[in-house]
């Protein structure tokens, strides 16, 4: 089950799919009104009983109150179920008033039952189960499953996401320029959490390269940030639109406060971009030593130095490698094949 099918869930079906299960599907799109609330809890919970039975596993992407139901149903008819956590499930950002476990309300109360209750929790990034230390020193942000819930006993693993090298790919011929950096920007929170004003902060520090930003939503980014001559902005981009923005530019820039294990920054490297990063959870461990990376405001003068500089001549071919080598798509398949076929 999940609330919103993003390609990581759609990837995963496929995975599955693939290991040979019928993949039986429960949405739920988030809903404010009270009404369209609990229709959705009841859909989930008549689902449930109707799926569960003759089902061997239950999977929720992220943990929220879409989880709750399949995952109680699954307990009751013991069921083995996994809950496979991207990073707003396991963080708590207070300046941003982001993370499932900012209030001690329901809605955290019931996410810390689902963790409980889950027969293994799938963390895509291994500080997400125990926290990101810098990330809590720089930005005091508390993060990682096992910070939130008391029980010692769940049982969790890393399994990183794994992205498709045959369709992120580019033509190592032609030249690349530019910054780009993508997210969905929906509101001054994820401009925040993503980092905007660092990346505008980089593009006045190399007036002369182009920067782009991807995915502007339902809002202005002109209109909170005072942007440079040099930053474009553009909405929302398809998954074929993305590749050819990839492909185009040279440089990745993932400023994030928080984050698991960032997709966007290993399709562009796949695709051949430069990365650009902050610090913080996966991203370290994603880049390595093909690009570069940074810890505050303070770093950038490096990093413009780093984009002007003729280090980064061979680094495309080597940021595609580095995600091929440790990040292919056909290593999660493996390490989802070893977690559940003894389930079937």
């Amino acid at each position: 089950m999940f609330s919103i099918e993003r390609s990581f869930v759609k990837s995963d079906i496929l995975i599955f799919e693939a290991l040979g299960f019928k993949v039986l599907k429960i949405k739920s799109e988030p809903h404010k009104t009270i009404t369209l609330f609990i229709l959705n809890r009841f859909k989930e919970a008549l689902k449930s009983i109707i799926y569960l039975p003759k089902s061997d596993f239950v999977v929720s992407w992220f943990n929220d109150y879409h989880t709750f139901m399949p995952i109680l149903i699954s307990k009751l008819l013991f069921k083995k179920s996994i809950i496979i956590v991207g990073g707003y499930d396991a963080i708590v950002d207070k300046e941003n008033k982001h993370g499932i476990f900012l209030n001690n309300g329901l809605r955290s109360y019931i996410a810390k039952v689902n963790y409980k209750m889950a027969s293994e929790v799938w963390v895509v990034h291994k500080t997400l189960e125990n926290g990101c230390r810098h990330a809590e020193e720089k930005f005091n942000i508390t993060s990682g499953v096992r910070n939130f819930v008391d029980k010692k006993k769940i049982i969790i693993k890393e399994i990183n996401t794994g992205y498709d090298s045959r369709f992120w790919n580019y033509d190592q011929e032609k030249d690349k320029s530019g910054v780009l950096t993508a997210a969905f920007f929906s509101d001054k929170r994820v401009i925040s959490i993503k980092g905007l004003k660092l990346f505008n902060k980089l593009a006045s520090l190399v007036p002369d390269v182009n920067f782009t930003i991807a995915g502007e939503s339902g809002i202005n980014i002109e209109e909170i940030i005072n942007l440079e001559p040099n930053v474009n902005v553009i909405g929302v981009q398809s998954k074929t639109q993305m590749k050819e923005l990839y492909q185009k530019n040279k440089f990745y820039f993932q400023g994030s406060r928080l984050e698991g294990l960032p997709n966007t920054v290993c399709e562009a490297m796949l695709c051949g971009c430069v990365p650009i990063g902050s610090r913080v959870f996966g991203i370290p461990d994603v880049i390595g030593n093909a690009g570069i990376l940074f810890d505050t405001e303070k770093n950038l003068q490096q990093v413009a130095k780093y984009i002007n500089s003729d280090l980064t001549k061979y680094n495309s071919k080597k940021a595609r490698q580095r995600i091929k080598r440790k990040l292919d798509v056909l290593f999660r398949i493996d390490k989802i094949k070893e977690r559940i076929v003894q389930w079937k």
